[in-house]
């Protein structure tokens, strides 16, 4: 499973860094939630009766936190424009709009948790959330490497 979740990760990572635009930045996305899907699918291996109830919710839960990685994108972008020479009051409101992000995730989470527990089931529920934490968490990593930490290239200058 986590083979297939990392080679899912390399191929969202290696198509995103490619994308130059809003318009391909989307296409990585579709190409990136569909293989996603796909996954989760056999993964999860759900019967008929279960799969009628647990992809709106699925489809449902993508929504959202799309809306939510947006937010986080656009949080990154104004890291990126900001880092050097970043002030006090910046930091505060990236940092205040970061956890403000990192909450409603967590929210959004537990409540598709408590609903795919009550239409599916805890264990098939659990099996999701644990899938997405992993493909979440590789994510953050690549993009955690790629973000430069702040003062980073003001020290680096002084040397």
């Amino acid at each position: 499973m986590k083979k297939h979740l990392l080679m899912l990760f390399v191929l969202f990572m290696g198509l995103s860094t490619m994308a130059q635009t809003n318009d391909e930045l989307a296409m990585v996305r579709q190409v990136f939630g569909q293989e996603k899907k796909e996954i989760v699918k056999q993964f999860l291996d759900l019967s008929a009766a279960d799969s009628a109830k647990f992809w709106p919710l699925y489809d449902e839960y993508s929504a959202k936190r799309k809306a939510l990685s947006d937010d986080r994108i656009a949080i990154l972008k104004d890291y990126a424009s900001q880092y050097t020479g970043i002030t006090n009051e910046q930091a505060k409101k990236l940092g205040d709009r970061y956890f403000k992000n990192e909450s409603s995730i967590l929210k959004l989470q537990h409540n598709f948790y408590n609903k795919m527990s009550k239409s599916v089931s805890p264990l098939k529920a659990t099996q999701f959330m644990q899938t997405e934490s992993y493909l979440q968490t590789q994510l953050r990593a690549a993009i955690q490497d790629e973000i430069p930490f702040i003062g980073e290239f003001d020290k680096a200058q002084k040397q």
